[in-house]
């Protein structure tokens, strides 16, 4: 099947939960179907990323805009290579304050929630025309692609993918903050009533959990919504418990500091949860090392000693396997990839119900769930105190996510929806 994709995420380098989880299910997906992907938020960096992704992915092809080109060796005098420096440097520095590759840097600690109903730029609708002839289904992924629910397209059927229901998303943001005034309770409307009403417009629309599914059709019960999650990221090196030589029982949070639930997370870890470990742990245990993008203005506002920076890395069971990796999220909806990378990796987990909300991890058997300071100090004091207990918790979440988010399993549930979806548009 030929499935053209339209999304403002390039899934390359797989660096963040949303690119983790498109390229986890492409990688899955590659030898049943041919993607074109349509990118709709511009980046400097855009080029050499596609490039380096359809080589990683051979079945995937990014489409480029007709004013986006190669980068051309010339011949430059010495005025033109300065301003091409300047023009570098101003490409560099964007792309630092950027999501890494293009994702527009959010404040760390907002006083809204982020608006995704926006419509798609001009030049990515003309990409999308350009490839329909060629395309048997359109997916669109993340709520700045609902714009594509009004295309008025009527030969092949139109697919949303649901990262995560916004207006879920936007409540847990307004009740982290304690706030149900009258701004509050319109933008949470607002999302609810357009997102559901722009997803009435798709032939099918995917959740990537049941809890998600159930919000979405608590308001609109006529919505065609299936459940069918993204595999363990395809970057990571699945480890088995007994295959783990160490367990240091660190304690680490995956996350970029450029989204700011990950933010508020490792925020109230240190404000709340750290005072509580330096009561019962020695010093060195009670440290958070922090894995991902970070700008250094906002590390700079943790107490030095209580978190530890290490930024982004590719080999990500290095710094899971055998450590301790918390959650401690209140605002979001969705999957998180950081624990189905953690779980895969053999690392035992702590992490707040909203944080582990759709794996189906059980308290005390897959995991830890704590939801106040003195419950999260202690679930983390617990596993540092009993190796064997950590051990027994890996390996739980282990074999659960095998077997329920493994790349087989996802390609199966996915390929069906496909299939129906195609079939029944077809019959109309």
């Amino acid at each position: 099947m030929n499935i053209l994709v339209v999304t403002p995420e390039l899934p390359w380098p797989p660096e963040t939960g949303g690119k983790a989880s498109q390229f986890a299910t492409l990688k899955a997906l590659e030898t049943d179907h041919s993607f074109r992907l349509v990118i709709t938020r511009a980046s400097p960096q855009l080029y050499t990323l596609a490039a380096e992704l359809e080589a990683a992915l051979p079945h995937v092809r990014v489409i480029r805009a007709q004013s986006e080109s190669a980068p051309k060796e010339q011949i430059r005098t010495r005025p033109s290579w300065l301003q091409w420096g300047k023009d570098q440097l101003r490409s560099i520095k964007r792309a630092f304050r950027a999501d890494a590759q293009g994702a527009p840097a959010q404040p760390s600690n907002p006083t809204r929630p982020y608006y995704p109903f926006v419509p798609i730029c001009s030049e990515a609708l003309v990409a999308i025309s350009e490839h329909l002839a060629w395309a048997d289904l359109i997916q669109a992924e993340f709520h700045e692609s609902l714009y594509i629910a009004f295309l008025p397209i009527t030969t092949i059927p139109k697919i949303f993918i649901c990262h995560q229901a916004h207006a879920r998303f936007c409540e847990r943001f307004y009740h982290s903050r304690a706030t149900a005034d009258l701004l509050a309770q319109t933008d949470c409307m607002a999302a609810l009533v357009l997102e559901t009403q722009c997803m009435k417009r798709f032939s099918r629309i995917i959740t990537f959990t049941q809890e998600d599914r159930d919000a979405l059709l608590s308001e609109e019960a006529s919505l065609s919504i299936r459940v069918s999650p993204f595999p363990i990221p395809a970057d990571c090196e699945t480890i088995a418990p007994n295959a783990v030589q160490k367990w240091p029982l660190d304690i680490v949070y995956v996350g970029s500091g450029v989204w700011h639930p990950n933010v508020e997370a490792v925020r109230w870890f240190s404000q709340e949860v750290y005072p509580l470990l330096r009561l019962e742990l020695p010093l060195a245990d009670c440290c958070l090392h922090v894995i991902g993008h970070w700008p250094e203005d906002l590390r700079q506002t943790f107490p030095e000693g209580e978190v530890l920076f290490h930024g982004f890395t590719s080999q990500m069971a290095d710094v899971l396997t055998g450590n301790i990796s918390i959650n401690p999220v209140f605002t979001g909806a969705g999957l998180r990839t950081k624990l189905l990378a953690a779980a895969a990796c053999s690392s035992p987990m702590v992490s707040t119900s909203i944080g582990c909300e759709g794996l189906g991890l059980q308290h005390e058997h897959h995991a830890l769930l704590a939801d106040s300071p003195a419950d999260f100090a202690t679930a983390i004091t617990t596993l540092k105190r009993s190796k064997s207990r950590a051990k027994a918790l890996a390996e739980n979440a282990f074999l659960h996510v095998h077997s329920t988010f493994s790349a087989e399993a996802v390609r199966d549930k996915r390929n069906q929806i496909y299939a129906s979806v195609c079939q029944e548009f077809a019959r109309k």
